[in-house]
């Protein structure tokens, strides 16, 4: 059995996963929670939380998609190591769109600087709020590194809500080469699993606007892919859609009627 960070942050149901997770991984990861040294400024209550609010609470909360909570410093102390290791890897947060291709406002991923500030928080004993901190040995390299994070986090563009819209919906076949016509604001597409989408909007001048690609489908973790920038669909427009194994997409139109 793969009871490896990477497995066990992916496991699709669970309540199963908090049967099957052995006692033997459960003990290592709460192992972590004593005997490491603070050496880190980055603290939990002021740095980690904010960005684990913001980027993992839509499945890591109680009852939600993934496997363990994370909603609080006693739940997420334990996974410290794992989380860093998830993170640096880019396997967490879960976002199965190829990064560049389109532009998503609910787009969870992490910024190099959050990347960083977990890193150095989970390095150095991952304290959870600044009294954890005081007294702290001097460790001029921690230091540096401590600096670079916290100063980094200043240019972290903070998360807004993303404006979800009174819709109408329609689901069709990928296979369709048409969309109705109005404004699109997001699309939802339900694929076999481990299959593929890349999909192209063939524009009224001839050129393609690259709208949405994804790799490896979960159904597990469906998800719906809100446009940061709506696109206006004229009548006759048509999509390419290339996809594995079945596909059907819903697409989300603004419910305002299209002039």
């Amino acid at each position: 059995m793969d009871d490896s960070p990477a497995r066990v942050f992916g496991r699709k149901n669970p309540r199963a996963s908090a049967i099957v997770i052995t006692g033997t991984f459960l003990l290592s990861a709460s192992a972590l929670i004593a005997h490491d040294r603070i050496s880190t400024k980055v603290t939990w209550d002021r740095e980690i939380a904010p960005i684990v609010r913001a980027r993992c609470m839509s499945c890591h909360t109680v009852g939600g998609r993934a496997p363990m909570p994370l909603t609080t410093y006693e739940e997420a102390r334990p996974w410290a190591r794992a989380i860093k290791e998830e993170v640096l890897t880019r396997r967490m947060p879960k976002w199965r769109v190829v990064r560049g291709y389109g532009d998503f406002a609910n787009d969870p991923s992490l910024s190099s600087f959050e990347v960083a500030l977990i890193a150095a928080w989970a390095d150095g004993g991952a304290p959870a709020s600044a009294k954890a901190t005081a007294g702290m040995p001097s460790d001029p390299a921690r230091a540096t590194a401590d600096k670079l994070a916290l100063s980094s986090a200043a240019a972290t563009a903070p998360v807004t809500p993303v404006d979800r819209p009174p819709t109408r919906s329609t689901t069709l076949s990928c296979a369709t080469r048409t969309l109705p016509a109005g404004r699109l604001v997001a699309l939802m597409p339900t694929l076999s699993e481990g299959g593929s989408l890349r999909l192209n909007l063939e524009l009224a001048d001839g050129t393609a606007e690259p709208v949405l690609w994804i790799r490896e489908f979960d159904p597990g973790f469906l998800e719906t892919y809100w446009l940061r920038n709506p696109l206006t669909i004229t009548r006759g427009t048509r999509f390419s859609a290339a996809f594995s194994g079945s596909c059907t997409l819903t697409a989300l139109f603004s419910a305002r009627t299209a002039r």
